[in-house]
């Protein structure tokens, strides 16, 4: 049984894919770690999935689109006490995930990467989303679930089997993010955050500023209020 498990969820991501993965592997060859590494193809029409088997790597297919639907479909499939999730559009750097792997051997049941504790490549993230839209919903958050998140946005994020599988995740869109920094916030679960490195994405973004924005709100406050 492997220890950890990494899993990326993956929408045409052929320009980056092939790095993301081959620096999971230099990470699981250095350290000596039992791993594996699930792609979770959400459909993609480029050669995403065929770079990835000939890497090795184990590829699930989720039909439904959404960024939580690839997520949801990766995690079933997950078999390591200790799981890491990042997108694979190489915007975070998996050489960091020892970091991570630490701060679970150190008792946390879940971590999650801060890019505003870390350095930002330039260009890596719009102005927008840097000084207004992510530390607005930060400040909501915090107030909301009395945390205290410097990025509860990040995609960069390992924790325990035990302690997701208590969560009962259920968001397919991008919601998703959202929804497990809120139960793990009211589940009162062990947490911690440690500065990560955000780099410019390769390939082309699946976000919509104003439209994620407004729906994270709303999900924020909707269940805030159950």
């Amino acid at each position: 049984m492997p220890n950890i498990s990494v899993v990326m969820p993956c929408l045409n991501e052929e320009k980056s894919i092939k790095t993301c993965i081959e620096k999971i592997q230099k990470v699981f060859k250095n350290n000596k770690i039992s791993g594996e590494i699930i792609v979770s193809d959400n459909a993609s029409t480029d050669s995403s999935v065929k770079i990835a088997k000939d890497l090795g790597v184990k590829v699930v297919n989720q039909s439904i689109k959404g960024y939580g639907a690839a997520y949801l479909q990766g995690l079933k499939s997950a078999k390591g006490n200790y799981i890491i999730i990042a997108d694979s559009d190489n915007t975070y750097d998996f050489l960091e995930m020892p970091k991570f792997i630490q701060a679970l051997d150190n008792g946390y049941d879940f971590v999650i990467g801060s890019r505003f504790k870390g350095k930002m490549q330039k260009g890596s993230m719009k102005p927008l989303h840097k000084y207004i839209g992510n530390p607005f919903l930060n400040f909501i958050f915090n107030i909301l679930y009395k945390t205290n998140f410097s990025d509860t946005h990040s995609g960069f994020r390992a924790f325990t089997k035990k302690g997701i599988n208590n969560l009962d995740l259920k968001q397919q869109g991008m919601e998703f993010a959202l929804e497990m920094i809120v139960k793990v916030s009211k589940a009162n679960l062990k947490s911690t955050e440690i500065p990560v490195n955000y780099y410019v994405r390769e390939g082309h973004s699946k976000l919509s500023s104003f439209k994620d924005g407004t729906r994270h709100l709303s999900f924020m406050l909707g269940e805030w209020l159950k």
